[in-house]
């Protein structure tokens, strides 16, 4: 689904990507791992356009990303979470999700003066689908309530269903499990598994090994911005290399 060939990325001199090619097969859970200051989550911001002065070819289904911006990668279907959750502290639950909402994203001047009733068809469909949302995570009564209120946990899940407001085909999850208690993270995992199930694909920067061997059907190895080893867990587990750099054991 995503191609990603001789991406390399300096920052201030130093070299933060080395040269990586890496190939995402679509539907997949793809887990990328390494050490703190691997270039993991930098590797996200070359992938969804934060960072745009890297070097190399990214490809989505064939088709060139890399002088694309940030607002056109999204709508060809490439969103990202964060390790801090991003949501809008001002704005209720339900904003926050309706405004991930692509029918509601690229709404013009004139629709909004003049086109009344499909906008408020697109609201109340935006509404009803956010809401389903809250109510599969048990959220519901928060819906009215400002983001900045929420818990960590629950901001963490309102990040994750923005993802399914957002109906993007490749979603690349930063640490969506970190700072979880156990009961909330059987919550995340069960909303991971859904997008794979409703044909999305995933990728996965987490530090919970346990977590990715369960989840993950391969795995990428960064180390200092390179790449280090690949496989299914089994596999990498076995990579001297990787042990060395990262697993230790």
């Amino acid at each position: 689904m995503l191609k990603l060939k001789n991406i390399s990325l300096e920052l201030g001199g130093l070299p933060i990507l080395q040269d990586l090619s890496l190939a995402f097969e679509e539907g997949k859970i793809i887990g990328l791992i390494g050490p703190n200051g691997a270039g993991k989550s930098t590797l996200f911001n070359v992938i969804s356009g934060i960072i745009p002065s890297a070097t190399g070819s990214k490809k989505l289904r064939g088709q060139e990303l890399s002088a694309a911006k940030t607002y056109q990668i999204a709508r060809m279907g490439i969103t990202r979470t964060f390790q801090d959750s991003q949501v809008s502290s001002q704005m209720t639950v339900l904003e926050n999700l309706v405004s991930a909402s692509p029918l509601l994203r690229d709404v013009s001047l004139f629709r909004f003066l003049f086109r009344h009733k499909e906008m408020q068809r697109y609201q109340q469909e935006a509404e009803a689908k956010a809401m389903e949302l809250l109510k599969k995570v048990g959220l519901q009564k928060k819906a009215h309530v400002l983001a900045g209120d929420l818990s960590y946990g629950q901001s963490k899940l309102i990040e994750i269903l923005k993802v399914f407001m957002s109906d993007a085909e490749m979603v690349l999850l930063d640490e969506p499990f970190s700072g979880l208690f156990p009961e909330m993270i059987q919550v995340v995992k069960g909303l991971v598994y859904e997008l794979i199930d409703s044909g999305k694909t995933i990728v996965l920067v987490e530090h919970n090994m346990k977590l990715m061997e369960e989840v993950c059907d391969h795995i990428f190895v960064l180390d200092f911005g390179k790449l280090i080893g690949e496989g299914t867990f089994a596999e990498i587990r076995k990579n001297e290399k990787v042990v060395e750099a990262y697993l230790g054991y």
